[in-house]
């Protein structure tokens, strides 16, 4: 009698677990939780130096682009442009390298004209608690991002940080 018995809870489970699997297959799926939307990230990005610049600027800057414009004024002769001059280009700015060798890529460049310029190295200080990156280049070699060959040394401070 006990053998029956045991026998008989164990086919009853089984059969519970059978339905009870094939009625969670019926059930639709809930749809995934909607993301946060995402905010433009709008800093104030400021040069003086041999480059100079201070404005906000939104969504600075991913690897693949969009690259925002920024008005640069350059104290040095790019591209046929004398020291002082200003441009309207595109700007961008970011980590070069990783670990201890971790240096600072800015690029500025100007569509339809000779100045486009590189400069990385920089000397890099993050205020973590107020989201303050301070970046000193001190004679860094400025080249020219077509052709690469080096324009002149350029000694300038970057700052980023939020609005």
């Amino acid at each position: 009698m006990k053998g029956k018995f045991i026998a008989f809870v164990g086919i009853f489970c089984i059969a519970i677990l059978i339905v009870l699997g094939a009625d969670a297959k019926g059930k639709p799926d809930k749809p995934d939780k909607p993301g946060k939307p995402g905010k433009p990230k709008t800093e104030w990005i400021k040069f003086w130096g041999d480059l100079v610049g201070s404005q906000p600027v939104d969504g600075c800057c991913p690897n693949a682009g969009p690259f925002p414009d920024y008005r640069m004024c350059l104290n040095f002769e790019v591209g046929g442009f004398l020291a002082g001059t200003c441009h309207d280009g595109q700007l961008f700015i970011n980590v070069y390298g990783a670990g201890r060798n971790r240096q600072y890529k800015v690029r500025f460049w100007k569509e339809g004209t000779d100045v486009a310029i590189e400069i990385i190295g920089g000397v890099i200080d993050f205020d973590k608690r107020n989201k303050i990156l301070t970046v000193t280049f001190t004679d860094e070699l400025c080249v020219d991002m077509s052709t690469g060959r080096p324009i002149t040394k350029v000694t300038f401070k970057l700052v980023r940080r939020p609005i």
